[in-house]
């Protein structure tokens, strides 16, 4: 029996009137198939391999999927996340990151029309540890992305860089939580992308300083491109201070394509319709560059011109 359920909730209710403090999804718990949990250690190596995961949802009406890396002391390691689903499909991934260790991961999240996927990450990070993710969000189908950050240790570091497409009537639903918890602790949250058609995206960025982060920072910024319409977009940026000598900032930048800028492709004989796929690349194909990675850039450049029409090999 499908039932509705809340997710990717803000840390505390607020802005009740635009019912953003959480989504609401059907899920049938009692149909989901459990694919099973892979769990991976990363030891302490000077060149340690790349871990590949790519997970679907294997022709399940429902489907559930777990995955665990436990970073040792002092190791480093990349994770290389590829998620694809044609029916609603739960990733649950946890991250532990022993105290000087270092995780990136690198995810494209890329459903197909009719599908819907939910990726829930959850890290606990320790002393002197850092966490790199990028996120790619592509496809067709609706993407709900819920991230719990723990930096528990004192200095521990996050980075996130985000960029997403919506087209059509998807939807794309993204959640990030950092929790300071340790002293000197620094997060940084940067999203960016482009709405097409009817796409409708929600972006909740928080960054909760708890009692004891002294000396902490972060930040969140996003940048939005309007290309439609009837596309609605939502940024929801939220700061919570238990602490006093903590410092936290956010920005966000919403706008379409101006005048000015079309005017400047078409000087160039380039029209408005392949001026809007170009600017709604750019997110997308900094974070590819910045991954870094022939096998993932090789699969998110096709998920990607799958999305543009782009045939391969040119427009």
């Amino acid at each position: 029996m499908s039932n509705t359920i809340q997710i990717n909730k803000l840390p505390t209710r607020t802005w009740n009137r635009l019912k953003v403090n959480s989504a609401e999804v059907e899920w049938d718990e009692t149909k989901a198939v459990f694919l099973g949990e892979d769990r991976f250690s990363a030891k302490r190596e000077e060149a340690p391999l790349p871990i590949r995961l790519n997970v679907s949802d294997e022709g399940a009406e429902y489907s559930e999927k777990r995955l665990t890396v436990n970073a040792e002391k002092g190791s480093f390691v990349t994770i290389f996340e590829t998620c694809t689903a044609e029916k609603p499909l739960l990733v649950k991934m946890k991250l532990n990151a022993a105290e000087t260790s270092s995780i990136r991961l690198v995810q494209l999240l890329n459903p197909s029309l009719g599908g819907m996927l939910r990726h829930e990450t959850e890290i606990d990070c320790a002393e002197n540890s850092k966490i790199e993710i990028i996120t790619i969000m592509l496809g067709g189908g609706d993407i709900y992305s819920d991230n719990l950050i723990e930096l528990k240790g004192d200095k521990s570091e996050l980075k996130t860089e985000v960029a997403y497409l919506g087209k059509n009537s998807q939807k794309i639903d993204y959640n990030i939580v950092s929790n300071h918890y340790g002293k000197s602790t620094k997060c940084d949250i940067t999203a960016a992308g482009a709405l097409m058609d009817s796409a409708r995206k929600i972006f909740r960025g928080s960054i909760d300083f708890k009692n004891g982060s002294d000396g902490s920072v972060g930040s969140e910024n996003e940048t939005v491109l309007m290309l439609g319409d009837n596309v609605v977009n939502k940024t929801i940026p939220l700061i919570l201070c238990a602490e006093e000598n903590v410092e936290g900032t956010h920005g966000a930048t919403i706008g379409e394509l101006d005048d000015e800028t079309l005017f400047y492709f078409e000087s160039r004989g380039i029209g408005k319709n392949e001026a809007e796929n170009i600017m709604a690349r750019a997110a997308i194909e900094r974070l590819i560059r910045l991954a870094a990675d022939e096998d993932f850039e090789k699969t998110a450049e096709g998920a990607l011109n799958a999305e543009l029409n782009v045939k391969e090999g040119g427009e």
